[in-house]
């Protein structure tokens, strides 16, 4: 018969101390934790109110060709009421105002025609994309910009293929689905 050691109980002093300085510590840890996390947190706040947020090179090839576009149109007398507007069914590029005229203005950039135009760039799809962001955004628009009252709507697409910029007035014509 072999002679088994009796575990200490469970309750005893020494048990108790242990357990207290492991809770202890386990405090600690996470206070500190909680420190290093909020700390990181603060750093990233500030790093992002001051840096702009990374684009890719696509992006900021978008960007350029919108700068261009926009320059372009506000030389021509429109006066810019909104910039990538953003909603659950898409975007839309610039919004413009062109005397009691609502303007979107769908920019397409192409850095080669090596697989088409910029105008070809916008397909069936793409148009009723633009539609429904801009019936999304119509009464919005309409309520900051001209006192509540739908205006006269109307599409263009300004298209940069490589160095060459050019203006499509009245350019898509949504179906009214």
């Amino acid at each position: 018969m072999s002679h088994r050691p009796t575990p200490p109980d469970a309750s005893g002093p020494l048990t108790q101390s242990l357990f207290a300085a492991a809770s202890a510590a386990q405090r600690r840890a996470v206070r500190n934790r909680a420190r290093r996390l909020a700390k990181a947190r603060q750093a990233a706040r500030s790093e992002s109110d001051t840096a702009a947020p990374r684009r890719s090179p696509r992006q900021k090839l978008g960007d350029a060709g919108e700068d261009r576009a926009l320059s372009l149109l506000q030389s021509a007398g429109c006066r810019l009421l909104a910039r990538q507007l953003r909603c659950p069914l898409g975007e839309l590029d610039l919004v413009m105002r062109e005397g009691a005229e609502l303007v979107f203005v769908e920019v397409r950039t192409r850095s080669s025609t090596r697989f088409g135009s910029a105008a070809d760039s916008i397909s069936a799809g793409k148009q009723r994309r633009l539609a429904r962001a801009a019936r999304w955004w119509l009464r919005s628009l309409a309520r900051d910009h001209f006192d509540g009252n739908i205006p006269p709507c109307r599409f263009d697409v300004v298209t940069i293929d490589a160095t060459t910029l050019c203006w499509h007035r009245d350019a898509v014509r949504p179906s009214p689905d």
